[in-house]
């Protein structure tokens, strides 16, 4: 896999440091990461989605036994009853995975039939109005119950109570359905996941591969290779980065061709004095009297005076040029430059006589 390019000075001894991470794994880190988180959330989304979807049938079967059984409520002699067969009572408990309850009973509680114990809802004059059937969640005989619940008044005829009809089932069936739904959904998931993550590996290789060829190219170059890199050949989202490299390149550039000219320099301004330097010592040793040699010393002290006083021009001038190539990013201690430049002449002004000295501030 293409990893990140190292920078890297040759003949430099390079410190260990915390290992990196490669490009591919943090791109692939910040693809997969949220792709785990949203995979639960999805699956507690599926399972809201899957009870939503089980309540429905189940619904409008409960609201159908709460219309029959309103449906056969009477009035006989100015009390409410109902004209269920004891048959069609047991069809209506029938079932193989719930228990159902039912409660016929008057507004004021007094049952009329079925459970005594079912829990009564609160009262709702828009309701007691309206006659709707209506759903609830709740509780009886410790297991958790669906409720579907009117208000009607018997024989057609508005009365002061109206009859309160509830129709409930246990969960069990709806459970069943939702588990069904959510592994049909779920189920899948197992699958297009491991695939979802093969793809963006697949991807991310082949998007990343610009860049391993351009990382290629870069090790394969010359250590004195200082010309740019073809920005065009590099993806358009890193042009940038070559750009400022190739900025880097050509500042580079510039600093090898002035060490070479001041190697140039150097050996030019050092080729005379060095010369005059050999032909004094060659005539000194040709030299017959002491008043001879005296000169010829004389002569070389005053060579190996100008070689050395031109040395020191030539330090100075490096530094300069070191001091000129930072001086964009670098603070200079001005205080600390001249005390260092004080104690390189003093010598030389203490030689002829000059008064040289330095305050510092404060």
């Amino acid at each position: 896999m293409p990893e990140t390019l190292p920078v890297a000075r040759p003949g430099a001894d390079q410190e260990a440091g915390p290992p990196t991470r490669s490009l591919f794994g943090e791109i692939l880190d910040w693809m997969l990461a949220p792709l785990l988180l949203l995979w639960p959330m999805s699956i507690a989304v599926t399972y809201l989605v899957a009870k939503s979807i089980a309540n429905g049938p189940f619904d409008r079967a409960l609201e159908s036994s709460a219309l029959v059984l309103a449906q056969q409520l009477k009035e006989v002699k100015g009390r409410v009853t109902l004209q269920l067969p004891m048959t069609a009572r047991e069809i209506l408990r029938a079932d193989e995975a719930d228990t159902i309850y039912y409660q016929v009973s008057t507004a004021k509680g007094e049952l009329i039939s079925g459970d005594r114990e079912l829990p009564k809802p609160e009262e709702d004059e828009d309701l007691l109005r309206n006659g709707q059937v209506v759903f609830r969640d709740d509780k009886f005989s410790g297991n958790d119950i669906r409720v579907a619940y009117t208000y009607v008044a018997a024989g057609g005829l508005l009365r002061e109570e109206p009859a309160l009809v509830q129709v409930a089932e246990t969960l069990d069936k709806r459970t069943q359905f939702a588990n069904e739904i959510i592994k049909g959904v779920i189920l899948p998931q197992f699958l297009t996941l491991p695939l979802a993550v093969v793809l963006a590996w697949f991807g991310l290789t082949r998007g990343l591969a610009p860049l391993h060829e351009l990382q290629q190219r870069i090790r394969d170059r010359r250590p004195d290779d200082t010309s740019p890199i073809d920005e065009q050949a590099a993806p358009q989202e890193i042009m940038p980065l070559v750009a400022s490299f190739n900025d880097l390149l050509s500042q580079l550039d510039q600093l090898l061709a002035a060490q070479k000219r001041f190697i140039a320099d150097a050996a030019h301004q050092m080729k005379t004095p060095l010369a005059g330097l050999q032909m004094q010592a060659e005539l000194a040793l040709r030299d017959q009297t002491p008043e001879e040699l005296r000169r010829s010393l004389s002569q070389i002290g005053a060579s190996s005076e100008r070689a050395a006083h031109m040395v020191k021009q030539l330090l100075s001038l490096a530094r300069m040029e070191n001091m000129a190539a930072a001086a964009a990013s670098t603070p200079i201690d001005l205080t600390g430059l001249a005390r260092e430049t004080v104690k390189e002449w003093l010598q030389p002004a203490l030689a002829k006589g000059l008064d040289l000295g330095f305050e510092e501030p404060g």
